[in-house]
């Protein structure tokens, strides 16, 4: 009997097939030529299209927050400290690599298409959570608040790296302060 990939095998190759050609050519297909194995073999795992985008959403958000995790630190910080200590971990390669499908999830939700409303809004619920724990505060509103303000502040600086380059985008991040 040949070699049994495992779902965290399968998820790997499934973040490195939708990194290196999107989330809207991400196939069963794909993944499964990736590893030598049949379709079957990824539908097993991950029976729906959904879930294996759900899965390398998943991924890439645990990726993310051990980046910054490691930025952070252990204390909580003002939403200017976070954003200081973020734009030089997100303003990467690495941060590229996440943001680039995020931002092609975001698009497919605006537009309506489904299950993509859902997703991500239940990863902006859950990266505003994250990061409301990290943020000063004496009550859990008011640090979700903030938490917020960090995220649009990040993802817009984001947005402009990917639109307007990297020069615009760390501009902007000097002007106000964080870089």
């Amino acid at each position: 009997m040949g070699y049994r990939h495992s779902a965290e095998d399968i998820l790997d190759e499934a973040v490195e097939v939708a990194v290196a050609t999107g989330l809207a050519e991400l196939t069963f297909a794909k993944v499964a030529a990736g590893l030598g194995i049949s379709d079957r073999m990824v539908v097993y795992y991950f029976p729906t299209k959904l879930d294996l985008v759900a899965g390398v959403a998943t991924r890439l958000g645990v990726e993310l927050q051990q980046l910054l995790a490691k930025a952070f630190g252990d204390d909580r910080r003002t939403p200017d400290e976070l954003l200081a200590l973020a734009w030089p971990v997100l303003a990467s390669r690495r941060g590229d690599r996440v943001f680039s499908l995020f931002f092609e999830m975001i698009g497919f939700a605006s537009a309506g298409q489904e299950p993509y409303p859902h997703l991500v809004r239940s990863l902006m619920e859950a990266w505003r959570d994250w990061l409301a724990e990290r943020v000063v505060g004496d009550r859990i509103d008011v640090r979700r608040r903030r938490a917020l303000s960090v995220m649009a502040r990040i993802d817009g600086l984001l947005l402009m790296r990917r639109t307007m380059g990297n020069e615009a985008a760390n501009q902007a991040a000097r002007d106000m302060g964080i870089a």
